[in-house]
Order: C-alpha cells, then structure tokens, then sequence
C-alpha cells in the first residue's frame, strides 16, 4: 500500500452535554464559517447551498440540526441530538496546512460541551495544533458532569 502523495487528516468526535437551546442552526452555521476559517480550510464554490443547514424536528435523536459544509479538500458535518444533548463532528481534509482539530475546537469554544470523545483520528496535527488547547471558562458543574478531556 502506498502512502498518501498529501497530508490526510480526518477526526470524528463526539461532543457531550451541550445545551440544548445552543443547538441551533444560526449557532451552527456562524460556527461552522469560523471552524473552515480557523482550521485554514476554504468553502468550496457549488450550484447549491454550500453550507447545507437542515432542521429535524423529531426523530430517533429527538430532533437536531445538521450542518454540511464541502470544503476545497474534503469535508465537515455536523449533527446535533437535543434529545441525547450531542453533537456528533466529522471533518476530514487534504490540505497540507489545514487544521480539522482546530475546527473541532471551535466547536468546543462555541457549544461548550462538558467533554468530548474522540471517535476517530487519522493524521498528524500541525505544529500549531500541537500546543496545548486553552481551558475554556465554565460555571462549576455538579460532580456528576465528567470533566472536558479528549
């Protein structure tokens, strides 16, 4: 099998306790413009709607929004679960200096989860995503809620 001829990087994680009113499709898109934005990636031109943002009202997740944007070298979709308060993230890329664990940090920043499981991670991370992510200020949380941790 030969190596890839570019840098492939692809993560999947899965982003727990989120409020469920910033679960939004305003909250999502702005998001998902700054994660392609962060994450030196670039919307790719398409004949359609690109971010692709649609609303379910009920399902098998209790209703969510789920956000698809083409980037130039791939992809990031995101679903979110009012019911189960997640937001499941993939974001894979081809592109030599971008960045999908930056992105997946902008989420973070915006849908303050009370911690993350990485499903899934393929490729090295630039040297700028090799510094440590900054804590991001929470209210105290019950004992209960487990801490945020990758």
């Amino acid at each position: 099998m030969s190596p890839r001829p570019y840098a492939y990087r692809h993560v999947v994680a899965t982003l727990h306790g989120c409020r469920a009113d910033m679960l939004d499709d305003k909250l999502l898109l702005e998001t998902t413009l700054k994660a392609i934005h962060k994450a030196n990636m670039q919307l790719a031109k398409t004949r359609t709607a690109n971010p692709l943002v649609y609303r379910v009202s009920d399902d098998i997740m209790g209703g969510g929004v789920s956000v698809n944007a083409l980037i130039t070298t791939s992809h990031i979709t995101v679903h979110t679960s009012r019911k189960f308060r997640t937001v499941e993230f993939d974001c894979a890329t081809c592109g030599c200096g971008s960045n999908p664990w930056a992105a997946l940090d902008m989420y973070r920043q915006a849908l303050r989860p009370t911690h993350v499981t990485m499903q899934y991670q393929h490729g090295e991370r630039p040297l700028l995503a090799l510094l440590p992510i900054r804590a991001i200020a929470r209210p105290r949380r019950s004992k209960q809620e487990a801490p945020l941790s990758y």
